[in-house]
């Protein structure tokens, strides 16, 4: 499996057998890792690997989830330094999601340092070999329609179309798919759901991790279909104030 078929094939997984992961899959990922993309090259995310074999990390959290590993993600605590986590974290997870292991994105736990290289832990995610299959058909994601979430200003071609797919199919906390999208031809532009009037500080970190997720889906699939893709922050869109939503990008392809 390739890591943009993974993006139609991975489930979060909660369940895992508490056994040690193949040594060459371990270095794969560490490789993959010291590689991933950034959405931004100015703001680092740095990744700790948690060995738990044993059961003797002191893993704390409201979704605590028992596996064999967790990866603890790193990053600044602007905004685009969360949403840069999200965009590089979840190419991890496709990656793990294609060496057939189970994911699981753990918000709100603790596990591994508080602090990498000045960065302060975000978030965990739990893997390892699922005690079931970890994989599930796309037909079974509860996602929202791409009618729901996309404003068509042209038709666009069967790549942006599958590129659209690809987009939709990314996770969220609580689901929220906080993203939508208004679309032409050849770009996208990428609006974000405003919170809620008295959304804390957390929720509104999270919306940003969420949308890096799903610009990480925009990439990978452009990357599948051989599409050059130029992403732009346009200040006529970034100055004006919408009712419902915060333009966030556009992204232009040049196939």
């Amino acid at each position: 499996m390739s890591i943009y078929e993974a993006i139609f094939n991975r489930c979060s997984v909660r369940e895992y057998r508490m056994e040690k992961i193949e040594p060459e899959k371990l270095e794969g990922l560490k490789r993959y890792l010291k590689n991933v993309a950034l959405l931004d090259e100015e703001k680092p995310v740095e990744f700790e690997i948690v060995d738990n074999i044993d059961k003797k990390q002191k893993v704390h959290g409201l979704w605590k989830t028992e596996a064999p590993y967790y990866l603890a993600v790193y990053c600044g605590d602007d905004r685009l330094s969360m949403r840069n986590a999200g965009y590089t974290a979840e190419q991890a997870v496709l990656y793990l999601t294609s060496k057939e292991l189970g994911t699981c994105y753990l918000g709100a736990t603790k596990a591994g340092e508080d602090k990498k290289d000045g960065l302060k832990r975000f978030l965990v995610i739990a893997f390892g070999k699922a005690s079931a299959k970890p994989f599930r058909d796309s037909s079974m994601a509860h996602r929202n329609s791409l009618a729901a979430l996309c404003a068509f200003k042209d038709e666009p071609g069967e790549q942006v179309k599958s590129i659209l797919r690809a987009a939709r199919l990314a996770p969220s906390s609580f689901n929220s798919q906080p993203w939508r999208f208004v679309v032409y031809s050849d770009r996208l532009y990428i609006f974000m759901k405003k919170a809620a009037p008295f959304s804390g500080k957390g929720a509104k970190a999270f919306k940003e991790f969420n949308m890096g997720i799903m610009l990480s889906h925009i990439m990978l699939a452009a990357e599948e279909y051989w599409m050059n893709m130029e992403t732009l922050v346009e200040e006529q869109f970034a100055k004006k104030d919408y009712k419902n939503g915060e333009y966030v990008c556009t992204i232009v392809f040049h196939s």
